[in-house]
């Protein structure tokens, strides 16, 4: 059964890539994920321009789905608002688009930033583990 397991953790860190290039793909994906139009689509052509590990960054971009996008979407639309505060324009669609894509723009960077650390740790420990 425990060789099964490390089978198994094994072929998820077996990309090719340092924990640095993995985690850099992951974090990207994120962040694409996040911002409206981008997605999937946008992260395959992205990690196949600049040569970084497709199915992660892929897969960081499918964080976002419609089961966590109603979320992301409210929390951007909040953010944006609380960071634009009094400088919002008057009209409502305006004020509502502007207050969400700054809101989306920050939670992509800081998600994406977020998901890069956690992606570093994972894979440097997984690839200490597996070697010992």
């Amino acid at each position: 059964m425990r060789s099964s397991a490390s089978a198994r953790l094994k072929s998820l860190v077996d990309f090719k890539g340092t924990p640095h290039q993995l985690a850099l793909a992951f974090g990207l994906g994120v962040a694409l994920g996040i911002i409206p139009g981008t997605g999937a689509i946008a992260a395959a052509a992205i990690a196949a321009l600049f040569r970084l590990n497709l199915p992660v960054m892929v897969a960081g971009a499918l964080v976002t789905n419609p089961i966590t996008a109603p979320f992301v979407y409210a929390g951007s639309f909040f953010l944006g608002h609380w960071i634009l505060r009094d400088h919002l324009p008057a009209e409502t669609i305006s004020r509502i688009l502007l207050g969400t894509l700054v809101g989306n723009v920050v939670l992509a960077i800081g998600l994406g930033l977020a998901a890069y650390l956690a992606a570093f740790a994972a894979a440097a420990l997984l690839r200490r583990r597996l070697e010992s």
